[in-house]
């Protein structure tokens, strides 16, 4: 197949699919998630709804928990997924072909950008779903300032990039395979020469309504329309195709047209690559752009130029579409889903070990938190600085966002939290209410026996429990005091960790607040309470609290990821640097030890009477290469003109000393 897709073929073939007859056309439930419990029960499988689209399929061997369409989803890949430009930023990396572009705040930088690039782009923002502030084939400015306007009412960061021209396909992969594809054809009437647009469209959403995948989806957008000043009220002439918006999003209006059968190999393949990019997905919907690129000109020769873009990655798709196609032949997604999970039992969420108390190692720089950055960003810097300890390769796609690879395995984080943890948790340990029903306490606990008892944070990961402060509340200007108890805690608290793992979905790493008189006594003798629980908790609060012992949380994360990290010897590097420039007077010293502290790096750093700055670095290579580069630029009022370097032999120094 080359060239436009078989879409108007199939068309008139299979004719518009009549699904009056469904009984699900009744149901007000959400239709995917009553497609995908028929399916379990067809094959054999309970079901147990929770709420908030949440609910679990299980038998006698495993049990596995859904949010809306997806099982065992990644909080980590979902966030990835959604957040657009990192999404296209891993794909790019790992050779998916994506559309050019630029993420922007601003305004005048977005114009420039649009100006320069001279040719039709997409505007849309970064963080979105289901077509919302899309629009597509913007030319000119007064155009690109009504997309950019359009797109600011879904979020600040908006992408501007290449419009690829071409069909839009929607891929659904299961676990790396395609399993079905359907073209999404934009909201569009066709004239009567009779009938306005208005009708024509009134018309059409009563047809909508006997699809179940469409019938909540009626045709509302005209934002095609609006850029061509053409009225509602206008007649088309008889067989005049009017598009009505420029995306094709069913929830926009858009129509599917089923034609997995008749797509290339090589466009599958690419929905197939772009999907694997995001391994804690186990079923991912793909958006291309085909753009039929087959051949070269010369017979035998291939194009240079993909088949198809991937424009976005949705890691919640709709399986409606492919059930419910406008036209051409159903495919049964939801059986194909929950066959594969529970034959290859990849997602089986029993038979955890048990929970036992494994205290962190006490943290060696807790006199430097200066060193780290405030709020969410200290723990994706106290992971870093874990990470280079263990020589493990660092790749950050945004402030929050970063991977870590060994030779064995990849982690992705988002904050603190790895790509292990459940969207399923995430949301549930986001909702009060929710959390309020189903966190464990003692028999007979009474509300007001919380105002006398003492809080606590156990914080755990891998199902071992690492650390335990005691937060007070201490009113006037510092709002809590944390005071690290962990050589006091009880092993009676275990089953109750055990308790509140199994109701948020066991994620692999969680801060508890337990409420109890006693931390160090038998707690079955006394009232308690489970009040919270974080799976993405401050780190920072156990390496640096206000009194006692910090503990090494990070590197107790590192280390149950990668395990073969453990028994492991990393190994060292010695550096010398000679840096030039403008490095005196400027706080380059102060600066470095810091950023080495950062870096697990030991050595030491002083300034030379001829204006240069003088450097020893020992530590881990990936450590010491890092921190190399920042030499290259260095602390905000430095200008580095030269960075010279020479490989030494180690000491075995342990810390970093700014020398006077």
């Amino acid at each position: 197949m080359s060239g436009k897709l078989p879409v108007d073929s199939v068309m008139q073939e299979t004719g518009e699919n009549d699904y009056s007859d469904s009984p699900l056309l009744n149901n007000w439930d959400d239709v995917g998630i009553q497609l995908l419990c028929n399916a379990a029960v067809r094959q054999g499988l309970e079901v147990h709804y929770h709420r908030r689209l949440i609910f679990e399929v299980f038998n006698q061997q495993q049990r596995v928990v859904f949010r809306q369409n997806s099982p065992g989803n990644s909080a980590v890949f979902t966030y990835c997924a959604r957040q657009k430009q990192i999404a296209k930023d891993i794909m790019a990396e790992n050779g998916v072909p994506v559309p050019s572009g630029g993420i922007f705040e601003n305004y005048s930088t977005a114009l420039r950008y649009f100006q320069q690039a001279g040719a039709a782009v997409t505007v849309k923002p970064n963080d979105g779903s289901s077509g919302a502030g899309v629009s597509s084939n913007v030319t000119s400015e007064e155009e690109f300032k009504i997309s950019w306007v359009y797109a600011r009412k879904h979020g600040r960061q908006i992408i501007v990039e290449q419009n690829v021209f071409g069909e839009d396909i929607r891929v659904i992969v299961i676990a790396g395979v395609a399993q079905a594809a359907y073209v999404r054809i934009p909201a569009h009437v066709v004239g009567d020469g009779e009938s306005s647009i208005r009708h024509l469209v009134e018309r059409k959403n009563a047809l909508r309504k006997r699809n179940p995948s469409l019938r909540l989806d009626l045709i509302k957008r005209f934002d095609l329309l609006e850029r061509q000043n053409i009225a509602l009220d206008h007649v088309p002439s008889r067989g005049e195709k009017v598009q009505l918006t420029t995306v094709a999003n069913a929830s926009a209006g858009g129509e599917t047209v089923q034609i997995f059968d008749r797509l290339d190999r090589e466009v599958l393949a690419v929905a197939e690559q772009a999907a694997q990019c995001f391994p804690g997905l186990i079923q991912v919907g793909v958006d291309l752009i085909y753009t039929g690129n087959r051949k070269a000109d010369n017979p035998g020769q291939r194009s240079s130029l993909p088949p198809a873009y991937v424009i976005e990655v949705n890691s919640n798709p709709g399986i409606c579409d492919a059930v419910f196609p406008s036209y051409g032949r159903p495919i049964d997604v939801p059986g194909k889903l929950i066959s594969h999970v529970f034959s290859s039992g990849a997602l089986n969420q029993e038979g955890r070990s048990p929970v036992q108390i494994a205290l962190a190692r006490p943290y060696r720089y807790g006199e430097f938190d200066r060193a780290f950055r405030r709020g969410a960003l200290r723990s994706v810097d106290l992971i870093a600085q874990a990470a280079y300890a263990h020589n493990l390769q660092l790749q950050s796609l945004s402030d929050t966002v970063f991977s870590l690879d060994s030779q064995e395995s990849r982690c992705m984080f988002h904050g603190g939290m790895p790509q292990s943890v459940l969207m399923v948790t995430r949301k549930i340990t986001r909702n009060r209410s929710w959390m309020d029903e189903i966190l464990p306490s003692s028999v007979g606990f009474r509300p007001e026996d919380k105002s006398r008892l003492k809080r606590f944070r156990l914080l755990v990961v891998g199902r071992r429990l690492v650390s335990v402060l005691h937060i007070r509340e201490t009113g006037g200007d510092r709002a809590s005091l944390r005071e690290d108890v962990s050589d006091l805690v009880h092993p009676s608290v275990l089953p109750v960790i055990e308790s509140t793992l199994a109701a948020i979905y066991d994620p692999h790493i969680v801060g508890i607040d337990l409420f109890v008189d006693d931390i160090s006594a038998e707690i079955d003798g006394q009232p308690w309470l489970v009040q919270d629980a974080v799976c993405n908790p401050q780190l920072g609060w156990h390496h640096f609290p206000d009194r006692g012992l910090g503990r090494d949380i990070a590197g107790a994360l590192v280390q149950s990821l990668f395990p073969e990290v453990v028994t492991a010897e990393p190994p060292v590097k010695g550096l010398r640097l000679l840096i030039g420039g403008h490095v005196q007077g400027v706080g380059f010293r102060r600066w470095l030890k810091l950023m080495a502290i950062r870096h697990s790096v030991s050595g030491w750093v002083k300034n030379l009477p001829d204006g240069s700055v003088e450097v020893l670095l020992e530590g881990s290579p990936t450590g010491i290469a890092a921190l190399e580069k920042l030499c290259q630029k260095g602390p905000a009022d430095a200008k580095v003109d030269s960075v010279n370097s020479e490989e030494i032999c180690c000491t075995g120094r342990l810390a970093f000393t700014a020398i006077a």
